[in-house]
């Protein structure tokens, strides 16, 4: 009898790792959580590129870069949007589409619709054979200039179809999906005229280098 028994619980385990594949799906559709949609561009705190945003960013650069120009400007979001848009390498750029970008207390959060194919699966653990080819991704964290012409965006906090990933999968996703490097950092490429970046719901304030 308990030979049998035995037998009987693997072939159970057998045949759910036959078709781990599709019970995984079932399981989603029916327990697993819903893929959330990007967050509408509706408060002043939630931006989208826009060729109007990417303008008055533009001109708002070109003033705090002239000589006797303000000691800093603010873009709003739409704004921000589009120089995150523009500023990120385009190899990884090209991977996702229906770029958001929302503003926190200090924390820059970019929401996106990702080509999950391109992510690694051993990365993306046991919620891998859950994921459609484009699904909804969370980065956030703080944003530094690292040098003249170039911002370093941390990546602390990453989600993807609203499952929040560790520390360690954190980089390697941040990696295949912004084309972070080994501290989980992206470069943006920003004007050399800005020192210093401060992150507010409000708005982005981009501070003067001032000459040495």
């Amino acid at each position: 009898m308990r030979l049998g028994c035995l037998l009987a619980a693997l072939a159970g385990i057998g045949l759910a790792w036959w078709y781990r594949v599709p019970i995984a799906r079932t399981a989603a559709s029916w327990f697993g959580p819903g893929a959330p949609d990007l967050p509408p561009v509706a408060d002043s705190a939630v931006g989208a590129p826009t060729p109007r945003a990417l303008a008055s960013g533009a001109a708002k650069l070109r003033e705090l870069a002239r000589d006797g120009g303000p000691d800093s400007v603010v873009l709003d979001a739409n704004e921000t949007a589009s120089l995150v848009g523009g500023g990120i390498d385009w190899n990884v750029r090209k991977t996702f589409d229906s770029l958001r970008v929302e503003l926190l207390d200090g924390v820059l959060a970019v929401h996106a619709r990702l080509d999950t194919r391109q992510l690694p699966r051993e990365a993306l653990g046991p919620i891998a054979h859950m994921l459609e080819p484009r699904e909804a991704l969370r980065l956030a964290g703080p944003v530094a200039i690292e040098r003249p012409g170039v911002a370093r965006w941390t990546i602390r906090e990453l989600s993807l179809r609203g499952v929040a990933f560790p520390e360690l999968a954190v980089r390697q996703i941040a990696r295949r999906a912004a084309g972070a490097d080994g501290a989980g950092a992206v470069a943006i490429r920003v004007d050399r005229a800005v020192a210093r970046v401060a992150v507010r719901p409000t708005g982005v304030v981009l501070y003067r280098r001032r000459a040495a």
